[in-house]
């Protein structure tokens, strides 16, 4: 889990109470770590969501807000590795 208040893991869980609910339905990115080969392309082009750890790796810091789909899937496209995806929100039941 995120040591942040406030902020999500990359499988939606947060450390704050109630703060799931949009995250929950929203679009999130996933890394194919074989493929990924830390250029950090995904981070320049979108730095709200993916940040890089000490050794370039992309790590998604978050769920892709709605106002940043378009943004993300430019950063999908860019990666000279196809190493990142956009995975479409869950449906509801």
């Amino acid at each position: 889990m995120s040591d942040m208040p406030g902020r999500t893991d990359v499988t939606g869980r947060t450390d704050v109470p109630g703060a799931v609910g949009a995250a929950a339905h929203a679009a999130r990115l996933r890394v194919d770590w074989p493929a990924c080969r830390a250029r950090g392309l995904c981070a320049e082009l979108l730095p709200e969501v993916v940040s890089v750890d000490e050794w370039g790796y992309p790590v998604v810091e978050r769920p892709v807000p709605r106002r940043l789909l378009a943004l993300a899937a430019e950063a999908v496209d860019a990666c000279p590795h196809r190493a990142l995806r956009l995975l479409d929100p869950p449906r509801p039941h």
